[in-house]
């Protein structure tokens, strides 16, 4: 396998640019202990890509993992885990289904208010492709969490599988149900997952200190995050909230 770099629009600020270095496994040929190598190294999955950010001008894209076997619920998240104390669990091989399809258009259109504006028979081209290769281009050993409440599907989430931790690669939820946090419900449950396979990490991919979009992951502590090539100590909530007055 062979790096390079690419260069293109920040996914995250309009204003910036993004510098990012790349391996392809389009075969899904790596197996444990390298996806484990890599994934450690700070790089994230997109299908059959890992990528990580080298940006020249910006490093707030910061690598973040939470310290399973110190993590503790608070009382927001245990009026979390009550709230949704009646959904059902489901962890298995990764499947895609027409039930999911539905459920990721509606959530894509949830976020991306400018999708509305095409045509419908495009967009649900578009939105099919890019659901296969974000979430159904896997390794073999990646798991699916899918929740149900009944009959009902309310999200579904692809964690790779290392050597040392469940790394989350994306998440869906109905986006009509926002108050009961199911983003928060789907890390916990995560979180005890980790503990059942006696994985020490859950990684939860990019932290961005002063995005409102993910900023949330310094919620879920203590955590360690990779920075000068390394993983941190653990690391508190009022550490992170330090993080909020940096520029980076």
């Amino acid at each position: 396998m062979v790096g390079f770099f690419s260069s293109g629009a920040c996914g995250y600020y309009d204003s910036r640019t993004t510098r990012n270095h790349s391996i392809s496994d389009p075969h899904h040929t790596l197996n444990q202990r390298q996806l484990t190598r890599i994934l450690d190294k700070g790089y994230r999955r997109f299908g059959s890509e890992y990528y990580r950010p080298f940006c020249r001008d910006c490093r707030e894209c910061t690598p973040y993992r939470v310290t399973v076997a110190e993590f503790k619920a608070n009382r927001s998240f245990r009026r979390t885990l009550r709230r949704n104390a009646a959904v059902e669990i489901f962890w298995g091989t990764p499947k895609a289904t027409a039930e999911k399809f539905e459920l990721y258009v509606r959530y894509q259109m949830s976020r991306h208010i400018e999708m509305g504006s095409r045509p419908p028979s495009s967009l649900r081209n578009n939105l099919a492709s890019a659901m296969l290769r974000q979430m159904y281009n896997n390794p073999a050993s990646s798991l699916e969490l899918v929740l149900r409440e009944g009959k009902k599907l309310l999200g579904f989430a692809i964690f790779d599988v290392t050597e040392n931790a469940l790394s989350a690669v994306y998440s869906i939820f109905d986006p009509t149900l926002a108050r009961r946090s199911l983003g928060t419900f789907n890390i916990l449950q995560s979180i005890e997952k980790c503990r059942e396979l006696q994985l020490p990490y859950l990684n939860l991919g990019l932290y961005l200190a002063h995005h409102p979009k993910m900023a949330y992951k310094a919620n879920f502590t203590p955590a360690q995050i990779y920075r000068n090539f390394s993983w941190s100590i653990n690391r508190s909530a009022a550490d992170f909230a330090a993080d909020e007055r940096l520029t980076f």
